[in-house]
């Protein structure tokens, strides 16, 4: 049975993974001096951390206060960065609209994932 504890377990795992699986691509590329693509996989990175602290603020043994709470942050944090990236695009600012691309990309798959477990879960 998948319950919420499955949910949480599975979810927090998925991002300890994803955080040190990016951590050791950027150690690789500032080995090999690939400064600039080591500095954008550093956002990818920062962007886990941020969400994986806001499922642990997100926590509860209610799946569906969890899922609300939760899927609330990434509305709420990634609201900005799709306007910085219009900004960015209007403007011509190529650097800033790929920064902001990275980050809101990054977010849509931590938020398609954590759906794929919830919509696992045993929930009557």
């Amino acid at each position: 049975m998948k319950d919420v504890n499955w949910l949480k377990e599975n979810y927090l795992s998925f991002l300890k993974g994803k955080e040190e699986k990016l951590k050791r691509r950027i150690e690789d590329l500032q080995k090999q001096e690939c400064i600039d693509e080591a500095n954008l996989q550093k956002i990818r990175l920062n962007i886990v951390e941020i969400f994986h602290r806001m499922f642990n603020i997100s926590l509860s043994n209610n799946p569906e206060l969890l899922r609300e709470k939760y899927l609330g942050f990434f509305d709420k944090i990634t609201g900005p960065w799709k306007i910085n990236k219009e900004k960015a695009i209007k403007f011509n600012n190529d650097m800033e609209a790929i920064i902001e691309d990275i980050k809101i990309k990054e977010a849509e798959e931590l938020e398609k994932q954590f759906k794929d477990y919830y919509r696992q879960l045993d929930i009557c």
